[in-house]
């Protein structure tokens, strides 16, 4: 059963005639006879009543009609929706970034992507996870790229992990506490803290470190959402911050921060990447992801330990 053969019974069925339907359709009524000829033997059925002026369905016939006429409607569909998927090769791709994302990947994929295809346009839209993953449900983004603080999720959003970072404790390079080994609770309460906000999982995770040494979690001196007023207030004062080490990632391998040797104060989280689901992806986002996906992977190849991770440089 090809779809040809259905267009072609259809045609037929709704003319009521071989010479009609080959007119509507621009083929010959030899075509359409061989066709339905064909189809007919692959069903097993007379689906045509023939006589020299009209072709009329039989019982058969008009059993199938109805689910001729609805694959044909949904090839159609299909074809419709492929082709403004591939018109909007040229289109503008709204990409949203937490800051961790834009410092590790997104320059990199950038260029990447414009090395190859100069003619997209692209519109990086900043915020965080809590923000970005509502947008992308609303449709006002295309995709976004950020460090997951929370496990959530929403229906029909693909979720891929590009790659991971770790929260640490950041303090200014000449803090007391810079280079101590195996710094404890009660030594961290000596000092005073600059909290970001939205840490979500890890912010939990942060006070329970001390709630379960029967201590209080330390009093924030400091709450912003300025990931550059952190870091001025970091590296001008004896201030503690938990932050992703990417984030500050050119200042620590500038020693002017550095990463305190915390063992209870590290949690690895996933960088990745969502967007909806497949049916909505057109080819210039497919782009897009495949840069960001080339990104992380090149980093992977690089190595991306900073000064006081393990496995980088002392």
């Amino acid at each position: 059963m090809e779809l040809r053969q259905l267009r072609y019974f259809v045609a037929v069925a709704d003319q009521g005639s071989f010479s009609r339907a080959a007119e509507a359709l621009g083929r010959t009524q030899q075509a359409l006879s061989k066709g339905i000829q064909s189809l007919e033997e692959s069903v097993g059925v007379r689906l045509l009543d023939r006589n020299p002026r009209q072709a009329t369905p039989t019982v058969f016939g008009r059993l199938l009609l109805t689910h001729a006429r609805n694959i044909d409607a949904e090839v159609r569909t299909f074809r419709t929706r492929l082709s403004e998927i591939l018109g909007a090769d040229h289109g503008q791709v709204r990409l949203g970034a937490s800051p961790t994302a834009t410092n590790l990947l997104m320059a990199d994929a950038v260029t990447q992507l414009y090395t190859k295809r100069p003619e997209l346009r692209l519109n990086v839209i900043a915020g965080i996870f809590q923000l970005l993953l509502p947008a992308l449900v609303r449709g006002e983004l295309d995709l976004f790229v950020a460090v997951e603080t929370v496990d959530d999720s929403a229906e029909a959003v693909v979720r891929e992990v590009l790659c991971h970072d770790e929260y640490r404790i950041i303090a200014a390079a000449n803090h007391p506490l810079a280079g101590r080994r195996g710094i404890d609770c009660r030594q961290l309460l000596e000092y005073p803290w600059l909290m970001g906000e939205n840490l979500g999982d890890v912010g939990q995770a942060f006070e329970q470190s001390f709630e379960s040494r029967g201590l209080a979690p330390p009093r924030t001196a400091i709450r912003t959402s300025s990931v550059e007023f952190l870091r001025v207030a970091l590296m001008q004062g004896p201030y503690l911050c938990v932050l992703p080490s990417q984030l500050l990632a050119q200042d620590l391998r500038e020693r002017k921060l550095t990463l305190l040797d915390a063992p209870d104060f590290c949690w690895r989280r996933p960088i990745s990447l969502y967007y909806r689901q497949p049916a909505t992806v057109s080819p210039a986002i497919v782009a897009v992801i495949d840069a960001l996906h080339a990104a992380a992977r090149q980093r992977d190849i690089a190595g991306g330990r900073l000064p006081g991770q393990p496995g980088g440089p002392a």
